[in-house]
């Protein structure tokens, strides 16, 4: 009966856990995702002001 309830035991700390790790690991993931996005945005952005930039300085130097 010992073992039985050890055993029970063991599985459900390890079930909880495993949900709380699991929980701490998506918000991590969630939030690299959108750090990632606007990262991606700026990058974007970025470029179009250096290729605006550089047109309006060939139309100034012509």
């Amino acid at each position: 009966m010992n073992i039985t309830y050890y055993l029970a035991g063991l599985l459900s700390g390890i079930s909880i856990a495993s949900f709380f790790i699991g929980k701490e690991l998506y918000k991590y993931y969630v939030k690299d995702k959108i750090q990632k996005k606007q990262l991606e945005r700026m990058e974007k952005l970025n470029k179009q002001i250096k290729k605006t930039f550089d047109m309006e300085a060939k139309e100034f130097s012509i």
